[in-house]
């Protein structure tokens, strides 16, 4: 009975918020449009697809325009979709649309790291971290390029070892490879490199275990997805929100006690430690001592307790997208044999079959470079990116956003704009590329896939570089094709990030 109580009651008071809302819309100032029939409680959620949310706000971008409202729960979020609008707000309207809404499950399990920090504080550490990747792109013996171009040279000598170790009398075995699982070594070690200043063989099993809390808080930050904006969810048991506490914290205590484990060694204090956690520290080091001097009189954001915080963000950020936009660019060149003929033969033509690709030489790659372009694009595996929050009102297409709106960037109609790609869920790489071959820079600038502002993705130089390098080494020196009686679809489905199914794939070499 107080159950059946407590969703009357909260059924009531949903209607009686909508009604509102409905009747200051008429009567007061013109907000975007939303979709029919906003169910009391959960909002438009109830129709969306939770494996392909974005196919649903995609056709209703489509009917209802590039700025609209979709209630999740009872909270109005502002969809703002295609390029011209994502301009409009993020690029022209920047300072006043780049703040984070509060979201509940990630504070209330993650704290507040960087992702979700707002203000002069977020600016502060995103300077701060984006200064330390930059030093890192220039440094000369542990530079970004280097570990990428070292670890892909562990890739390919293991994929070599592992395709010569078929028997050559055999002539139905063949090596297989399981792309994002052998590519987890590059992006991790890339990634733990520059965040603690430490590596792993590839292989390792230490690594995978030591990173299995990537796989298991996908899950469960899906199943929580929803108690982000009906917090009341918390208390079903399906949603499994204190099994996502439990696990935030035992990944915050390990961070920790990294931390601490230096602090104890006092290995951090030395500048000739570029890692980025080891950086964080001397920085916390010197904020402390200016206000012990009087210097500062306030604390700091600089703590140990942020930093573990920022290591996680990044660490979870920066594997899992990656791997997924690996695990799409092979199942699309595989399938693809032409695509990936022109690749190779373009690779050798320019730098030969044993010439070093890196990121700085992409000129002389163009097509190298418009295959990975075409790969974000049509994998478009974070179609909506982080919330964002706007500080004062402001208009958009003629339509007025109440100041503290939590505004959403719909990347994926963007990616797949008709009016910018032509047959846009077609996979080629020609699309950004003149006649003449070469990158055409007004296509590329019109792809979005890091989002567009001041807070795009901080990753965005490093997940270029790896892609580059990575998907032009491998295609130097191997074939990738399906492997027959193995089925295999380049449909997307949603886990946080749009995912491939998990699939193998045949390794020669080329």
């Amino acid at each position: 009975m107080p159950t059946v109580l407590l969703v009357f009651i909260l059924t009531l008071f949903t209607v009686v918020v909508v009604l509102s809302r409905n009747s200051d819309r008429r009567n007061k100032k013109k907000l975007p449009p939303a979709p029919k029939w906003c169910l009391p409680v959960i909002g438009h959620a109830a129709y969306l697809d939770k494996n392909k949310p974005f196919e649903q706000i995609d056709q209703w971008s489509k009917e209802l325009g590039d700025v609209m409202t979709v209630h999740f729960g009872m909270d109005p979020v502002i969809v703002v979709s295609r390029e011209r609008l994502l301009n409009d707000a993020f690029l022209r309207q920047s300072s006043n649309f780049s703040g984070r809404p509060s979201l509940f499950v990630h504070e209330s399990c993650w704290g507040k790291g960087l992702v979700i920090r707002d203000g002069k504080e977020a600016l502060a550490l995103r300077s701060f971290i984006m200064s330390s990747i930059r030093q890192r792109l220039i440094s000369s013996s542990d530079c970004i390029q280097s570990l990428v171009s070292t670890e892909t040279s562990h890739l390919i000598d293991r994929l070599s070892d592992r395709i010569r170790s078929i028997p050559s009398t055999s002539t139905a075995s063949f090596a297989v490879t399981s792309i994002e699982d052998d590519l987890f070594y590059v992006v991790g070690n890339v990634m733990t490199q520059l965040a603690f200043g430490r590596r792993y063989d590839h292989g390792s099993v230490e690594f995978k275990d030591n990173a299995s809390w990537l796989t298991v808080t996908t899950e469960l930050m899906e199943r929580t997805a929803m108690i982000t904006f009906l917090p009341w969810l918390r208390w079903v048991p399906y949603f499994k929100y204190f099994e996502m506490k439990k696990k935030a914290a035992v990944v915050h205590a390990t961070m920790m006690g990294d931390i601490r484990e230096r602090r104890e060694t006092g290995d951090y204090l030395s500048h000739s430690h570029h890692d980025l956690m080891s950086v964080f520290m001397r920085r916390i080091d010197h904020e402390n001592a200016k206000i012990k001097t009087g210097e500062d009189e306030a604390d700091s954001i600089f703590s140990d307790d942020m930093l573990a915080r920022i290591m996680t963000e990044l660490f979870f950020a920066g594997i899992q997208t990656e791997c997924n936009t690996f695990g799409w660019a092979f199942l699309y060149l595989a399938i693809h044999q032409d695509i990936q003929d022109k690749a190779r033969e373009h690779i050798w033509n320019e730098i030969g079959k044993e010439g070093e690709i890196r990121f700085e030489n992409r000129r002389n790659l163009p097509y190298l470079e418009a295959l990975v372009a075409e790969v974000q694009r049509i994998a478009n595996v974070a179609p909506f990116g982080l919330f964002h929050k706007n500080y004062e009102e402001a208009t958009l297409d003629g339509y007025t956003i109440p100041a503290g709106s939590i505004v959403m960037m719909n990347l994926y109609s963007t990616l797949l704009d008709e009016s910018v790609f032509e047959a846009p869920r077609e996979f080629r790489p020609e699309r950004f590329l003149t006649p003449e071959g070469d990158l055409d820079q007004k296509v590329m600038k019109r792809s979005l896939p890091y989002g567009v502002g001041s807070r795009v993705c901080m990753g965005e130089t490093i997940a270029r570089t790896e892609l580059f390098t990575v998907i032009g080494s491998l295609l130097q020196k191997f074939r990738f094709s399906l492997i027959p009686g193995h089925e295999y679809s380049t449909e997307q489905n949603m886990q946080l990030t749009i995912q491939a199914k998990k699939h193998q794939l045949r390794i020669d070499f080329a």
